[in-house]
This record gives C-alpha cells, sequence and structure tokens, in this order.
C-alpha cells in the first residue's frame, strides 16, 4: 500500500476524478443499460460527497 497523501492533493485527486466521472455518465447516458447508468451515478454522487468533505477539511 501506498503511503497517505496530503488532503488538499486528495482534494485535488477528488475533483479530478468528478471531471472524470461527469464525462463518463455523458458518455453512457446514450449507450449502455438503465443498470450501468445507475451504478456510474452512485459512484459520481460517492466521490462528490467525498469531494465536499475535502474542501471542507482543507479551508
Amino acid at each position: 500500500m501506498s503511503k497517505p497523501i496530503p488532503l488538499d492533493r486528495a482534494a485535488y485527486k477528488a475533483q479530478q476524478n468528478n471531471s472524470l466521472l461527469a464525462v463518463i455518465l455523458e458518455q453512457v447516458s446514450s449507450d449502455c443499460s438503465r443498470e450501468l447508468i445507475d451504478l456510474v451515478s452512485i459512484a459520481y454522487d460517492f466521490n462528490a460527497e467525498i469531494c465536499e468533505s475535502l474542501e471542507e477539511a482543507t479551508k
């Protein structure tokens, strides 16, 4: 396992992940099953919560 990263870097990476998930969600919304869309939406929502928490923690 790698060493823990600082909270500010974690917040940045969570923001990057949010952008990636948004693009994936946009792509799957027209080409994939409803179940896959729901799973990607859940991942997007979880990451958004993590992103908000990290942003608050680094203020």
